[in-house]
């Protein structure tokens, strides 16, 4: 019998190439480095993000019992209670969001939960709601905000009372922390920053493209203000092109190409790209461009840091702005004006901080490096199990 301790990580699906799945990757790699049995559980995945992000000798299982092609109805199944959860009993759960710590409420174990965000479909403001549902594939979150206004009042309080039950709770930035705390009356969370893929932990050697570009990646979605980003290009002095990496739905796509089109921005869409992929367009990249407002995190500015391009954030005091040393590593922009943006990424190329600071720009970035981030995090999960 394998009586090593035994991790059980929980996410309602697996289904998009984003931050938070590369955090599950690590996480889950971290405890598997140290020994333990791990297993990822989730309602729905997909097998092409599985090939495409590197969950390669990760154990994940779906917990439905009814398992169909359709995402939605495997999650719907799931929280009408269609599932295998109470056959695991591991030493503890390691949750990622409130869906979760609602399917593992039964069972008595070690709960930890990792905080990247309050759940949007309970806390945005309508306007907010609306663009967030926009953001992803399917129709859950459409469903998932149909919910919160016929149980908004009650999904609210169920939230903060299964949150408060976790024996330990990780905020992903002192960003985070700040607002969650005050918002869940808890006064014992603990930041843990998203850590950096282990690939990262060597930048490329040489920028094997010779084109000039500015760059920028994740879920392409309008809560990530793209159009914001073209806007901000089409300002600037320097007149080279925009490549954006990361999965877009067409018509999304096309509604910025059609802007960019407008404003005479030269635009390029890459599509969604594997981890050695991406880290050449970073390594290339004149400046790294981070358009997201009020973003909790945000792990791709920390992989630019990472392959020696700087960064330009909204300097609104989130998560982004913990990552960027205003001069040393990029530059904080007004926020939210777009022309302050535009004028700080000339800034960047013009004086070419890329290749004056690229030693401190890679240096910043160890902060947030796998071994790093493993060394505490561990520290403190060892104090429950």
């Amino acid at each position: 019998m394998d009586r090593r301790k035994h991790i059980c990580l929980i996410y309602e699906f697996l289904s998009e190439q984003g931050g938070l799945e590369r955090e599950i990757i690590n996480h889950a790699n971290f405890f598997k480095d140290e020994g333990y049995k791990i297993t990822i559980l989730t309602c729905h995945f997909d097998k092409n993000i599985l090939k495409l992000l590197p969950f390669e000798g990760l154990r994940i299982e779906s917990i439905g019992k009814i398992n169909t092609k359709w995402e939605t109805l495997n999650l719907i199944l799931c929280f009408l209670g269609l599932n295998n959860i109470k056959k695991y009993n591991p030493d503890a759960f390691l949750s990622y969001s409130f869906p979760c710590n609602y399917l593992i409420r039964n069972i008595k174990t070690n709960r930890i939960n990792y905080v990247n965000h309050f759940p949007h479909f309970l806390y945005l403001e309508r306007d907010e709601k609306t663009e967030w549902a926009e953001g992803t594939q399917g129709i859950k979150r459409k469903i998932s905000i149909l919910l919160s206004v016929l149980l908004g009042k009650y999904l609210k309080k169920l939230d903060k009372r299964l949150l408060r039950k976790n024996d330990i709770i990780f905020m992903n930035s002192q960003f985070t922390k700040k607002r969650l705390d005050k918002l869940y009356n808890i006064k014992n969370s603990i930041v843990s920053y998203p850590p950096l893929d282990r690939r990262f932990d060597s930048p490329p050697t040489k920028n094997s493209l010779k084109e000039k570009f500015i760059f920028s990646s994740s879920r392409i979605i309008p809560d990530k203000k793209y159009e914001w980003l073209i806007e901000s290009v089409s300002y600037m002095k320097n007149k080279i092109p925009l490549y954006l990496a990361g999965s877009v739905e067409d018509s999304y796509k096309k509604s910025l190409h059609d802007l960019a089109s407008k404003l005479k921005v030269n635009i390029k869409f890459l599509g969604r790209l594997n981890t050695d992929e991406i880290k050449r367009y970073y390594a290339s990249a004149q400046v790294f461009a981070f358009p997201t407002p009020g973003e909790d995190f945000g792990l791709v500015p920390a992989e630019s840091l990472a392959c020696g391009t700087p960064v330009v954030v909204w300097g609104d005091g989130a998560g982004p702005t913990e990552q960027i040393i205003d001069g040393v590593n990029g530059l904080h922009a007004k926020p939210y004006d777009k022309k302050d943006f535009a004028l700080k990424m000339d800034r960047i190329i013009d004086s070419d901080i890329k290749k004056k600071n690229r030693k401190k720009i890679i240096e910043s970035s160890k902060k947030f490096s796998y071994n790093e981030i493993k060394k505490e995090f561990l520290k403190e999960i060892k104090y429950c199990l």
